[in-house]
């Protein structure tokens, strides 16, 4: 875990004891992990998580995938442009056609002169330009779809 740690400060362009200060703990605490000469406390590595919330933590600790976590966002097949055989992108459609308001007895006792009218859906070509998803923690990632 030492090495790991080691790669993640390269990454993150920090000091040893630059992560001390970051993390509010000792610079000799930092050191003697490095060294070899400690493991890390379960405490030392939920303040690094926390601190660090793109770090991957069964990267850290166990080695496995990559140094940081990938993002994967599950799209509503209502937000997926569907691309129709001839290469051009489809208008979006809500699933099921509007409700009939004419047929509503509230409608008719109140206002018997007005009656309501649902216009069809107008022609949109649209698509996605980017995506914007924000966290929690203040930060955010941004999408382009291809």
């Amino acid at each position: 875990m030492k090495d790991r740690l080691s790669k993640f400060l390269t990454s993150e362009g920090l000091t040893p004891s630059m992560l001390a200060d970051k993390l509010g703990i000792q610079r000799s605490g930092i050191s003697h992990i490095t060294s070899g000469r400690n493991y890390p406390s379960f405490d030392f590595i939920q303040k690094l998580l926390i601190h660090f919330p793109k770090l991957n933590a069964e990267w850290l600790i166990l080695g496995e995938g990559s140094m940081y976590k990938t993002v994967i966002i599950d799209v509503p097949d209502i937000l997926r442009p569907s691309v129709p055989d001839n290469d051009t992108p489809a208008s979006p459609t809500l699933p099921g056609k509007p409700p009939d308001l004419s047929s509503v007895e509230g409608n008719k006792k109140k206002h018997p002169d007005i009656k309501p009218e649902i216009m069809p859906p107008a022609e949109v070509k649209k698509t996605i330009e980017k995506m914007v998803v924000m966290y929690t923690d203040k930060t955010f990632v941004t999408y382009f779809p291809e």
